[in-house]
């Protein structure tokens, strides 16, 4: 298993992961700011006049930190168009699939806009596209395509996750039964802990499935209170879309941890199956 600091490390530098942590610093800033009672309560010794410094520099710095962001995520929208496309050339499409389409291709238009708007929300000096007004403006309106996006990406989880679960993996009839020559002696048990060790994987990929699709679905939920409040289509506190985006933003996070911590698995694995400088090809789980 990878270790932490290795782990964050791959996290740190990987662009997905950086982007969450920032994110995630982000919605702490809004916390803080939407709750200010925590600060004196974090740090007792702060007096009136510093808190209420604290809480323009909380504004100012979650200002800062989603412009990174922003700047981090300038060319995502390419490839939410790349999948979309891919999903849409694909022969056989499901219902999963067309939503998922549209999910990605809001989601690009989504991120064009943001991407677009980028050098006048930075308030740069002698440079601008639309106007800092006209830039506010269309970011506003991205709020809605980013509500479809999401809209569209729940509906594709829940659906991944009911088939999940309505045709989760269960053996075969007969899927544990020996040959006629085999039904006494060693053949026959070593047959059955093979099958049973079969099992037990098949329910052990499923289970982490299930609990990816649960972690993405809850996610998603999560973040559509975002678009939500923005777009004034529900009226919702300021600090619950905080808090809201604080736990998705640990939701995503953590999937992205999982694949660094995989993808440095899956290093040592290839390092470790080298002898004499020589590598060796693994079929089956076997060296050949």
């Amino acid at each position: 298993m990878a270790g932490f600091f290795e782990q964050f490390v791959a996290f740190g530098t990987d662009s997905v992961g950086l982007e969450r942590l920032f994110r995630l610093v982000q919605s702490l800033f809004a916390i803080l700011t939407f709750y200010p009672a925590l600060m004196p309560t974090m740090l007792p010794s702060m007096t009136k006049a510093a808190l209420q410094t604290s809480e323009l520099a909380m504004r100012e710095l979650s200002s800062h930190v989603n412009l990174t962001r922003r700047a981090i995520r300038l060319f995502w929208c390419l490839g939410s168009f790349q999948s979309s496309f891919s999903a849409y050339a694909a022969p056989e499409k499901s219902l999963e699939a067309w939503l998922s389409i549209m999910a990605d291709t809001f989601f690009g238009l989504f991120g064009l806009v943001e991407s677009a708007t980028l050098p006048d929300l930075l308030r740069t000096e002698h440079f601008s596209i639309f106007g800092y007004a006209e830039a506010v403006r269309l970011d506003g309106q991205a709020q809605g395509l980013w509500l479809a996006a999401l809209s569209c990406a729940v509906l594709g989880s829940g659906a991944k996750v009911f088939r999940a679960f309505a045709y989760r993996a269960v053996p075969e009839a007969g899927a544990f039964a020996v040959a006629d020559g085999e039904k006494t002696g060693d053949a026959a048990e070593k047959r059955k802990r093979k099958r049973e060790r079969e099992r037990e994987a098949l329910e052990k990929e499923r289970r982490r499935k299930m609990g990816r699709l649960t972690r993405k679905l809850a996610a998603e939920l999560l973040d559509i209170v975002i678009p939500a409040w923005s777009t004034g289509l529900a009226d919702i506190e300021l600090g619950t879309v905080a808090v809201a985006m604080f736990f998705s933003t640990i939701l995503t996070g953590y999937a992205v941890w999982e694949r660094c911590g995989l993808a440095i698995d899956s290093k040592r694995a290839k390092v470790s199956c080298r002898v004499d400088g020589h590598p060796i090809r693994i079929m089956d789980g076997a060296g050949t």
